[in-house]
């Protein structure tokens, strides 16, 4: 039974709330794409720009003292992929009395919608790994020889430059899973430090979490597309297997609105395209989600 005529906190005149002096981060993904790409910078004069593919020729036997003519085995065509840059925004407003009693600022508002603007592209780039016409399905979770078969098909494509690291993104239940599979395989491979890589590290801001030399360089993040119960991830040649245009920054505009309704309009626009250079440099990995 409540006591009457207490003297209790809702009797004094307090503040209206106390503020942490540190603010938990929005948890959102991080970005890692842009960086495992061919990146070139946005055309000036037009908003397309393309990216060439060399053709090649074909040689063939020819017998002794025998005529040889033109044919198309000596016909060279080189092809490209077109690329056309377009915009992804954010817009945002801040009323005068949020900027005059609050913590938050225009700058604040334009530092968020940087980091929205970099999300929203890095979906749009992990969602190239559906495009990829060669398919690796795990026949459930992802495992370490679905990412070598990726590899083979890659080099069994005659893709350019070998000797450059291969790049695997994948989302964190199949880094789970090929941790796992490491840890309790008990293959003395794994026991080597050259081997720890992977085991040993915590995913960075960039989403780098280890290498398995040979292999690939392994990212781990969020926003793949799925298919039939399956996330599609993508192992692939950073040099050719895709490519884009990118502005060199977002471009903000700030307004101050009066007749509007008294607040400032922060409009934030970044142009850039992504495209699919070479199908066969490119192997999606698909596994239960």
């Amino acid at each position: 039974m409540a006591v009457s005529n207490i003297t209790e906190v809702s009797n004094a005149v307090t503040i209206g709330n106390a503020l942490s002096a540190i603010a938990s981060p929005a948890l959102v993904k991080s970005t890692c794409m842009m960086n495992l790409m061919y990146t070139e910078n946005l055309p000036v004069g037009t908003n397309v720009k393309k990216f060439i593919k060399k053709g090649s020729l074909t040689a063939a036997t020819l017998a002794e003292s025998t005529a040889a003519a033109i044919d198309a085995n000596g016909e060279l065509t080189d092809s490209s992929i077109t690329a056309t840059a377009a915009k992804v925004f954010v817009m945002s407003g801040l009323s005068l009395e949020a900027e005059t009693f609050t913590g938050l600022s225009v700058a604040r508002l334009g530092e968020e919608a940087g980091a929205a603007i970099g999300r929203a592209v890095d979906v749009d780039a992990l969602g190239m790994f559906d495009g990829f016409s060669t398919v690796v399905t795990a026949s459930t979770v992802l495992t370490i020889d679905d990412v070598m078969l990726g590899q083979f098909n890659i080099l069994n494509s005659n893709c350019h430059n070998p000797e450059v690291q291969l790049q695997c993104v994948v989302h964190p239940k199949a880094y789970y899973n090929i941790k796992k599979e490491m840890i309790q395989s008990g293959a003395s491979a794994w026991a080597n430090q050259t081997f720890l890589d992977v085991l040993g590290r915590n995913p960075q801001q960039n989403c780098y979490a280890g290498s398995i030399p040979g292999l690939a360089d392994f990212y781990v993040t969020t926003g793949q597309a799925t298919t039939g119960g399956d996330t599609i991830d993508g192992i692939f040649h950073p040099m050719w297997a895709l490519a884009g245009i990118f502005a060199s920054a977002p471009v903000v505009w700030v307004q101050r609105q009066g007749a509007g309704g008294f607040f400032t309009e922060v409009a934030s626009a970044y142009l850039y395209d992504i495209i699919e250079w070479n199908d066969l440099a490119g192997v999606e990995l698909d596994s239960d989600t």
